[in-house]
């Protein structure tokens, strides 16, 4: 219950991290997940918060990551691109738990994809970066 308060109380210069991995994010708002139905899966129980076991639905936030084009080292994603010398290179969604504000975020696709689950130091001005 004391890691639960704590987490509640922490001072967060941005509501999700503005950039990732050292490239700048443009978050959606957040939206309820909870009238999203996934085909196969009303039969399973509902998944708890792995922090303080919820089940209530969590809330989703898309990510999109931008890089300066040309970029120099950064793998381009299609062929999307926005005026002012940024172009698309990923998208990410982030869920937080409506009860602990936990929150934990997927970057990539399918069996490729890796869960990131945030701690306090992910939403100062510098982002997210891998640890």
């Amino acid at each position: 219950m004391g890691d639960q308060l704590a987490l509640t109380l922490w001072s967060r210069d941005h509501d999700l991290p503005p950039r990732w991995d050292g490239l700048p994010v443009e978050w959606s708002e957040w939206s309820d997940t909870s009238a999203i139905f996934i085909c196969g899966r009303a039969a399973r129980r509902p998944e708890r918060c792995g922090h303080c076991g919820s089940i209530r639905s969590p809330l989703i936030a898309s990510g999109r990551i931008w890089a300066d084009w040309p970029p120099a080292t950064v793998p381009l994603m299609g062929r999307t691109r926005l005026a002012g010398g940024r172009r698309l290179v990923a998208n990410i969604a982030a869920f937080r738990c409506p009860d602990c504000q936990r929150d934990h975020v997927i970057d990539g696709l399918g069996s490729g994809a890796q869960t990131w689950l945030l701690d306090e130091t992910d939403y100062r001005d510098e982002g997210s970066w891998e640890h």
